[in-house]
């Protein structure tokens, strides 16, 4: 009988084991997983101290803060710009800025 339970816990404690190394793999599937995202191009039409303000081709304007931008650019008129947004659309669904 004893030796029935030892096997028991035994098979437990694998159980245990190989769930645990499971859930570290799954954690470490879903850190890894990259955030989807679409580009835009636009050129920069003006800027002020609140932001910058950009045109498309097709038409679409748009206005962004400097907080997207990295600290070594700096962006003048006619500059033409990438951004990042979320997959989404929406309108807070900017991710970041990058000159082109």
């Amino acid at each position: 009988m004893r030796i029935f339970i030892l096997i028991l816990l035994t098979l437990f404690l694998g159980l245990l084991v190989f769930l645990k190394i499971e859930i570290n793999h799954a954690n470490k599937a879903s850190n890894e997983i990259k955030q989807e995202y679409f580009t835009q191009e636009y050129t920069i039409t003006d800027f002020n101290e609140a932001g910058y303000y950009g045109k498309a081709a097709n038409g679409k304007r748009i206005f962004f803060k400097e907080k997207y931008l990295p600290s070594e650019v700096d962006l003048q008129i006619e500059d033409t710009v990438i951004i990042y947004f979320e997959k989404g659309e929406r309108i807070d669904g900017l991710l970041k800025v990058e000159k082109k």
